[in-house]
C-alpha cells in the first residue's frame, strides 16, 4: 500500500522476532496512515499478537523498525511511546472504582486536578459511561468493562490505540453491538487503530483495511470487500468468506475467462491479468453463495450429490460432494430448500464469480 510520508503514522520495517529458536515473524512491512483502522487478522500462531505487542513495546525484535511518525521507537519502552493497548482481559484495577481506573494514568502524569476532571468526565461520555463512576469492575457487565478499558487507554489522546481481541469475552449479540460502536467511535475520534482478531466477521464490519497474517507473514492486504472478492490465494479465499477452492486444466480462454475442466465436469473463472495458457494447472474460488444449483446439466458445470444441510447466523449451508470426493458448500440466506439430500444435482457459476487464485504476479 502507498502512504505518502506526511499521512504515515506508524511503519514497521521488516520486523522479525524469534522464540526459543522458532520464527514467529519473518519480516513484517507494513505502512499504517493517520486516522486508519487496520485488523491484524489470522489464525493463532500467525504472528498477530506479536506484532502488536512489538508496536506496544512488550516486546522488542531481532531486527527491523518501528518508526512512529517517522521516528525510530523499539528501543523505547512503553510508557514512552503515544501508544496505549486495550487487552481482552481489560485490565483493570479491581480495587478502584470506574472513575479511579479510568483517571489513574492522568494522576501518575501530574495533570492538575480541573483537567482531570474534565478529561475523565469527557471519557466517560464517550462511551456512554459517565453514570458509572463509582461503579467498581466487579459492578459491570464485560461490555461496560470493555467500554471503561477504551475510556482509559483513550484519555492520554494516544497517536495510536491497539486492541488485542477486546471483544473476545463478550456474547455475539454483545459482540456485534461493540463493533459498531467501536468503528463509530474510532470516526469520531480520528484516532489510528490497530486491531487484532482471528475473526474474520469483526476484521470485515470494523476495518478501512484488513492485513491478513500466515506463518508470520503478510499474506494479503486491502479493504475488506477487495480481500473478499478478489483474494489472491485459496488461503485467503478461505479465511476470509469460507470459499470454495477447486482445482482443474485450462481447456480455454476468451472473453475475459477461462473455461476449467475437472474429473467432475467443467467451470468458468475470470482470466486475470496474468497469461492463461491451454494445459495449465489453475486453482479458483469461488463464494457459496455465488453458485446456481439445478436438476438439469449445463453446458458448464459440476455434477454432485446434496448432503445434509445445515442452518446457523440466517444462513443455511448446503453441501455438496463432487465425485472426486471432494464438496463444495452452497450457502443461502433464509431456511428453505428445494434439493434433499441424497439428490443428484449440477452446479454452475459465471466467470465473474470466480477468480483465480494461487498464482504467481509478475515482477
Amino acid at each position: 500500500m502507498e502512504t505518502g510520508e506526511s499521512s504515515t503514522i506508524l511503519e514497521l520495517r521488516n520486523i522479525t522476532k524469534s522464540f526459543d529458536g522458532v520464527s514467529v515473524l519473518g519480516g513484517i512491512s507494513l505502512c499504517i496512515k493517520k486516522g486508519e483502522f487496520v485488523t491484524l487478522l489470522g489464525a493463532s500462531g500467525c504472528g498477530k499478537t506479536t506484532t502488536l505487542r512489538i508496536i506496544a513495546g512488550l516486546e522488542t525484535p531481532d531486527s527491523g523498525q518501528v518508526l512512529l511518525e517517522g521516528r525510530d521507537v523499539v528501543n523505547d519502552p512503553p510508557e514512552k511511546r503515544d501508544v496505549n493497548t486495550v487487552f481482552q482481559s481489560y485490565a483493570l484495577f479491581p480495587h478502584m472504582n470506574v472513575w479511579q481506573n479510568v483517571a489513574y494514568a492522568l494522576k501518575i502524569r501530574g495533570v492538575n486536578k480541573r483537567e482531570i476532571e474534565e478529561r475523565v468526565h469527557g471519557a466517560l461520555a464517550m462511551v456512554q459511561m459517565e453514570d458509572s463512576g463509582k461503579k467498581t469492575p466487579a459492578q459491570l457487565s464485560g461490555g461496560q468493562r470493555q467500554r471503561v478499558a477504551i475510556a482509559r487507554a483513550l484519555i492520554n489522546r494516544p497517536k495510536v490505540l491497539l486492541l488485542d481481541e477486546p471483544l473476545g469475552a463478550l456474547d455475539l449479540q454483545l459482540r456485534r453491538q461493540m463493533q459498531y460502536e467501536l468503528k463509530k467511535l474510532q470516526q469520531q475520534l480520528g484516532t489510528t487503530f490497530i486491531y487484532v482478531t482471528h475473526d474474520q466477521e469483526e476484521a470485515i464490519n470494523m476495518s478501512d483495511r484488513i492485513v491478513l497474517l500466515r506463518g508470520g507473514a503478510i499474506e494479503q492486504q486491502g479493504a475488506p470487500n477487495d480481500i473478499y472478492d478478489h483474494p489472491r490465494t485459496s488461503y485467503a479465499a478461505q479465511f476470509v468468506g469460507s470459499a470454495n477452492v477447486l482445482r482443474g486444466t485450462a481447456a480455454e480462454v476468451r472473453d475475459g475467462a477461462v473455461l476449467l475442466r475437472s474429473d467432475c465436469g467443467t467451470m468458468y473463472a475470470g482470466a486475470d491479468a496474468l497469461p492463461v495458457q491451454p494445459g495449465d494447472a489453475l486453482t479458483l474460488a469461488v463464494r457459496g453463495e455465488n453458485i446456481g444449483i439445478s436438476r438439469d446439466a449445463r453446458e458448464v458445470c459440476l455434477r454432485g450429490v446434496v448432503e445434509a444441510n445445515s442452518f446457523a447466523g440466517g444462513m443455511l449451508r448446503i453441501p455438496v460432494r463432487l465425485c472426486d470426493g471432494s464438496e463444495v458448500v452452497i450457502t443461502r440466506q433464509g431456511i428453505h430448500f428445494d434439493f434433499a439430500a441424497g439428490e443428484t444435482v449440477y452446479l454452475h457459476w459465471s466467470a465473474d464469480a470466480a477468480v483465480l487464485v494461487d498464482r504467481e504476479a509478475r515482477p
